[in-house]
């Protein structure tokens, strides 16, 4: 049974975890990937070189941890039914979490971080992408599973729809985002999320 002294110690250890993470994360959106130094993000995060290297054992390994940090503040979108919404509803709010994500959670950042160091690290790009992409595709599909259980949308492939309406947001969006830093969300969003939801109710929209 785990002592008070041992409970100390796991919260000391996690908080220290914290701690690096949030460093590691200024860090890099600071200096990039290749830029940022373990011994600058153990000087930020008040704790020693030796205990960085305890929690993480390689600079990569702390870039997901910061990439996983952003894609559970960003990648949840349980609790988007509310009782009187209607499909419509529960797909802007989903288009809106999406989005928030990309642009005021550093999704975008940390994307043109990865895609400069793809050449030379090819299993970092493939993580981020488990992390930042198929972790919301999956929630996402979810969220579509229940609005076809409940005859919002009509049955259909749910997994395969679920990444068409990550594709549209994609392509109108994020894709500029990623290439140019200063483009962020334009002043007619709201306007361009109701043709993205336009275009995916034609498809998938139920037929009552």
């Amino acid at each position: 049974m785990p002592t008070g002294t041992d409970t100390h110690r796991r919260k000391v250890s996690e908080m220290k975890r914290a701690a690096i993470v949030d460093a590691a994360r200024k860090n890099f959106l600071t200096h990039g990937y290749a830029g940022a130094g373990m011994a600058e993000i153990a000087h930020d995060a008040d704790v020693s070189t030796a205990t960085l290297y305890k929690h993480f054992a390689s600079k990569e390994a702390l870039f997901v941890a910061v990439v996983k940090q952003v894609a559970r503040s960003a990648g949840d979108y349980s609790g988007l039914f509310a009782p009187n919404d209607t499909v419509r509803d529960i797909l802007y709010k989903a288009c809106r979490t999406y989005l928030a994500a990309q642009f005021e959670q550093d999704a975008n950042a940390l994307m043109r971080i990865v895609m400069a160091e793809v050449p030379g690290a090819p299993q970092l790009a493939r993580e981020t992408y488990a992390e930042l992409g198929t972790r919301r595709i999956d929630s996402f599909k979810a969220v579509v599973d229940q609005m076809i259980a409940r005859g919002m949308l009509r049955p259909h492939d749910s997994a395969f729809s679920a990444r068409i309406g990550s594709g549209i947001l994609k392509e109108i969006f994020v894709w500029p985002a990623l290439f140019d830093k200063e483009i962020g969300l334009p002043p007619d969003t709201d306007e361009k999320i109701h043709r993205c939801i336009d275009c995916f109710m034609a498809i998938f929209g139920s037929e009552d």
